[in-house]
């Protein structure tokens, strides 16, 4: 289920629209309130919000990675032990 802070109704065509859009996807309506100043201080926000999650991500992914090259790491290690 969606929160509500996550989602805009669109005031062109009344549908639910994840708030990351700042477009409508269905009839192109900015989804963007208020003057310019709080415009771009919206769309800046939701940039860096954007940024922050995929660096997350990211460093999420890549700690994932390296959980599973150290395993890979000690696996051949005990091998070379065993061998020796």
């Amino acid at each position: 289920m969606l929160s509500m802070d996550t989602v805009h109704v669109c005031q062109g065509c009344g549908r639910t629209v994840n708030s990351d859009f700042l477009y409508c996807p269905w009839c192109g309506q900015s989804l963007i309130s208020g003057d310019g100043r709080e415009s771009l201080d919206s769309v800046f926000r939701q940039l860096e919000n954007m940024q922050r999650r995929d660096c997350d991500k990211r460093l999420t992914d890549m700690q994932t990675q390296l959980d599973e090259l150290e395993k890979e790491l000690d696996t051949l290690v005990l091998s070379a032990e065993m061998h020796t």
